[in-house]
Order: C-alpha cells, then structure tokens, then sequence
C-alpha cells in the first residue's frame, strides 16, 4: 500500500509531516452526537470585498510575533488566517469501478501561489505549503466507506484545521475557504438540525459522512473553547474570483493529483501532524 511504509515525510527545509495511523493513537472517545448534544457550529466568513481573491484578501505573510513560517493573513485583521481545501474523487459514484479521492488543503502557498506542494504519503515528493494526500477507505472509528467528491472535500477540511495547534501561534480566526456549498452550509447551519432529526435529512433520508461530521465537529468545538473561531468562506463555483485564484485552482488541481499518484487508496484513517512547518 503506497506510502504506508513510511510515518514521516521529510521536507527539505521547512519541517516534517508526521503521519499518525489511528490505530497508533492513544485510545480516546468518539464523541456521537445525539438529541441531547450540545452542537457548535462555525460560522459564516464575509471578505472585507467581494471582488478580492482568497490570496488579495489573505497575502502571504510572516508575523514573527505568532510564527516564524509565513501564513495567508487578513490583510484587514491581522489575527485571522485562511486555509483553502479542496478535494476530488475519481470514478464519483461509480461501480465498475471503485471511486478513489484524493484531499488537498493549502496553509501558506502553492505552485504559482507560492511554495510548492507536498505529498506526504509518498516519500521524497514535493516542499511546500500545500498537502495532497488519498482519502483513505476507513473513517476514524474504523468502518469502511465509498470515496466520493463530498466526502473528500470534508475530510481535507479536517486534516487542515488539525494540522497544526492554529490556537498556540495566536491565531483568533480559521477561516476556511471552499466552492463546496454542503461542507459550508454543513458546518454552519445544518448540522444542528441533523442531529435533532436523528441524523436524518428534511426528506427523512440518512445523512452521509456522519463519521465526519462528528470529526469535524469535535475540531470546531474545541478550538472555540480554546478560543479561536472557525469560519467558512463560500467560494462560488463559478464566480471570477474562482477562476482568477491562482490559490485556488493551485489547490484543486493538488486534490486531483492526490486521487491519481497513488496506486490504491491508503486505507487507514490517518492524521497529518504537521512540526515546524
């Protein structure tokens, strides 16, 4: 299995990736969401300027005071940063073929943006602020699921707001940027409502990703008791500020290299833990 020979990439300048399988994690408790829970929910990012890209609004930049790497900071406040995710699943919902995702999240540069981009699962490829790896086959409590373009797209939400310890550099804001209207609207406004329904949808049909939901859920929640919000910024598919984002299309086409450079999909849930970078 690629890249499972391997529990740390090494970059040339800028740090390591520690790759961390579940089963090498310290024992801990799922938290399931049920009627009873308490839900946090992320909120809603509105840029400063409808007509800035993701980049514009958050320039590259180093603030020794929180950390000696650079960051994609708010040009109009200074204590919140960007990550751009992305994600891509190759055969969608086939079945002649079983459907492989890759996942991408950028943290300070890419390709034309900046740096170049790292793939971690695979030994000796790529230095630089954007992580491409294969959406693996098991969730993090270990069952099995079908890859698909959605479930990628939230899985690489994940592993780029637990990259890093965002909360130690100082860092009041995450804001998280993505064309993906279900991981946007999943995140701020329809997981509540999820949950009081029994995980099910207004048209009483199952909610996917459930696994990830409760992942991402617990990563929001203790972030905000930690003191740092995160939001999600909306980028319309098929808006100029998309296609004039060298950021984001560095990103996704990141993603879809991640789908494709693997010979099978890494199929244990995996933590990237990124040190010093």
């Amino acid at each position: 299995m690629a890249g499972n020979d391997s529990s740390v990439f090494m970059h040339s300048q800028l740090g390591t990736i520690d790759l961390v399988p579940e089963s090498r994690q310290p024992h801990r408790i799922r938290k399931r969401l049920n009627r009873r829970s308490r839900v946090s929910t992320a909120t809603i990012f509105i840029p400063n300027s409808n007509d800035e890209t993701p980049e514009e609004h958050f320039p590259l930049q180093t603030l020794y005071t929180r950390t000696s790497q650079p960051r994609f900071v708010n040009r109009y406040d200074s204590r919140e940063i960007l990550l751009v995710i992305d994600g891509s699943c190759i055969n969608n919902g086939g079945i002649s073929q079983p459907p492989t995702g890759g996942c991408s999240f950028a943290y300070k540069g890419t390709g034309r943006s900046g740096l170049a981009a790292a793939f971690p699962f695979s030994a000796g490829q790529g230095d630089g602020g954007t992580v491409g790896f294969p959406l693996e086959q098991t969730g993090p409590g270990g069952e099995h699921y079908a890859a698909s373009s959605n479930r990628a797209k939230l899985r690489a939400v994940i592993a780029g707001l637990e990259f890093r310890e965002w909360q130690e550099e100082g860092w009041k804001r995450i804001v998280v940027a993505t064309d993906l209207e279900y991981v946007v609207f999943g995140a701020t406004r329809w997981l509540a409502a999820w949950v009081r329904r029994r995980w099910k949808t207004r048209k009483a049909r199952q909610v996917a990703n459930r696994d990830l939901w409760e992942e991402l859920h617990g990563i929001i929640d203790r972030l905000s008791h930690l003191g740092t919000e995160v939001s999600f910024w909306l980028i319309p598919s098929r808006s100029i500020i998309k296609h004039a984002s060298s950021l984001v299309q560095d990103t996704k086409d990141v993603a879809r290299k991640a789908a494709t450079v693997y010979d099978t999909s890494t199929e244990e849930f995996t933590r990237l833990c990124g040190i010093e970078v």
